[in-house]
């Protein structure tokens, strides 16, 4: 698992998708037919095929590829490693000139912006089958009811906590949202000062906030991504668990800031639980070692509100550009990228969990208790709006976070005044 991977991806993503949606393609000649019309039968690929690869995907991917060139003889692979802070501004470029790589990585909180500047062709019909991901996955490549990307790994959140301290307590890991303020009880009342710790505001909050509102039945867009609802009494109840957690004092009302920065509270036993995904177990890993954490640290599925225990699902795409030179063979690889032998064997170089639910059977996952807890967890989580302003709004939804956590406003009124300024912003459709 690799932390600084997600600690470059939460810090660019709003900045790239708004890049993106201020980039026209009015005066660039878009052939969107020849990326997303061409037939992509059986045969081998042929010709180069330019991809474009952020963070460690990137130094990493050229690994994985030189297998696809060698089943494909006559095509070359070229791989760009494009820093996180560079690319907003090499995206920006190729998409107004014109003069775009063939494909290029895409998180899913990018896709929608990427759509609308023009940058992405549709997924051809029968490319892949999006039945054999997981559905938050899938959805997450698709905008206005239309796929623009093929999934390639994913990431979860769940509940990580000090077993050996709950064991202590005679505990068992909580499975709804009152059992869970009775586990954070119990674990301060056998010596930790907070039993959890939550995001108060700090960018990406919304992220460890937004599953609150979903495990309580909010759905935050309508059906059409027309209207934003976020007033209503499903996203105030989820909302308002979120700040009993401070209120009644299981969590510091100043939560981290930075990745990282909680682990060697955890290590200490200060603090005795954190919601995160894959990566945390490399930041417990260097907060306390190896030992540290084989004994200590257990992990679980998120409890479950009124509506269940939806968890939040990232990770990244596939997408091949409108201009692309070689749209035929980008495709190829992409749908070879999608196979679960192939994503089984990108774990092996990358840690990168796998989009393909059926390549979670290979033994260096489905033997791992972590990600036993994730695979689990995966069949029940959720993708923020697939609309060009979603980063506007969730910024405004952390400044809401920030007043919730700091007592400054209820639930209600936060909500109230998100609701305000989200309408003010629109959804872009």
């Amino acid at each position: 698992m690799h932390s600084r991977k997600i600690i470059a991806a939460l810090a660019a993503t709003a900045a790239f998708a708004l890049l993106l949606t201020g980039c026209g393609r009015a005066d660039t000649g878009v052939n969107t037919d020849t990326a997303s019309d061409v037939v992509i039968d059986d045969s081998p690929a042929t010709g180069t095929i330019e991809v474009w690869a952020m963070g460690t995907e990137g130094e990493l991917l050229e690994q994985l590829t030189a297998q696809f060139e060698e089943a494909n003889p006559d095509a070359t692979v070229n791989v760009t490693a494009v820093p996180w802070s560079d690319y907003m501004t090499k995206i920006q470029t190729a998409v107004a000139s014109g003069q775009t790589p063939d494909a290029t990585m895409v998180g899913t909180t990018d896709l929608a912006a990427a759509v609308d500047a023009g940058a992405l062709a549709p997924v051809p019909d029968d490319l892949i089958d999006y039945d054999e991901f997981f559905a938050g996955a899938a959805q997450g490549t698709e905008v206005a009811r239309t796929r623009y990307a093929v999934p390639w790994y994913v990431e979860t959140r769940v509940l990580f906590y000090r077993g050996d301290l709950a064991e202590e307590a005679g505990l068992e890991p909580p499975t709804t949202w009152e059992e869970q303020t009775e586990f954070f009880g119990a674990l301060q009342g056998n010596g930790s000062e907070w039993g959890t710790t939550l995001f108060t505001g700090a960018p990406n909050s919304y992220q460890f906030v937004l599953p609150y509102l979903w495990q309580a039945g909010a759905e935050i867009i309508n059906e059409d991504g027309t209207e934003w609802t976020f007033d209503t009494p499903e996203a105030e109840e989820g909302l308002a668990y979120y700040q009993s957690l401070i209120t009644d004092g299981y969590a510091d009302a100043n939560g981290p800031v930075n990745i990282g920065e909680i682990e060697p509270d955890i290590v200490n036993g200060s603090v005795a639980s954190i919601v995160s995904g894959p990566w945390e177990s490399s930041l417990l890993v260097a907060a306390g070692g190896e030992d540290f954490y084989n004994d200590q640290i257990s992990v679980a599925p998120l409890p479950s509100g009124p509506a269940g225990n939806v968890s939040w699902v990232g990770g990244a795409g596939l997408g091949v550009f409108a201009d692309a030179e070689n749209p035929e063979g980008a495709w190829k690889l992409l749908r070879w990228l999608s196979e679960p032998e192939v994503q089984q064997q990108w774990f092996d170089i990358s840690f990168d969990l796998p989009s393909v639910a059926s390549a979670w059977d290979y033994p260096a996952i489905a033997d791992n208790p972590m990600y036993a807890v994730m695979r689990e967890q995966m069949d029940n989580t959720n993708t923020p709006p697939a609309v060009t302003t979603w980063p506007q709004v969730y910024a405004a939804f952390d400044a809401q976070i920030e007043r919730v956590a700091a007592g400054t406003a209820t639930p209600a009124e936060a909500l109230a005044a998100l609701q305000a300024e989200a309408e003010s912003i629109g959804t872009g459709n």
